[in-house]
């Protein structure tokens, strides 16, 4: 896949969504009130131009801002709206550094925002509204 060195602090994420496990292995660490992930772009992920594809990119953050907005592993958060802008590329066998921050968690809504970037490059930006089911 890539021999990138995954940088210091990131766990092994157990990824309990079968959509998302295919994407791994993934990384994570929380740091303040941001919660990092990492993945690679895979080819199975990929368009036309060699690049992630832009849907496996939202999955990934979605996945990223839906738990950025959970209490613990227990809880459950789904999407009640998303969005995306798309600013470069991610060729394939990039390191995706996707950071998240939830910026309001009420008691049955979550606020999010982050951006994935590849090196010192944004690649997309993201945020959006989370239904806390459980906490």
């Amino acid at each position: 896949m890539t021999d990138q060195e995954i940088p210091e602090g990131f766990k092994e994420l157990k990824i309990p969504q079968p959509h998302i496990e295919g994407m791994g292995p993934g990384y994570y660490k929380k740091e303040d009130d941001e919660l990092f992930m990492i993945f690679f772009a895979k080819k199975e992920h990929s368009n036309f131009y060699e690049s992630a594809h832009g849907g496996a990119l939202m999955a990934l953050a979605d996945f990223c801002m839906t738990s950025s907005m959970m209490k613990d592993r227990n809880s459950l958060v789904t999407t009640v709206s998303f969005h995306t802008e798309f600013l470069a590329p991610a060729p394939i066998g990039s390191m995706l550094l996707i950071r998240c921050r939830a910026t309001k968690i009420g008691k049955s809504l979550g606020f999010s925002e982050g951006d994935i970037t590849v090196g010192d490059k944004t690649i997309i930006t993201f945020g959006g509204v989370g239904k806390i089911l459980k906490t």
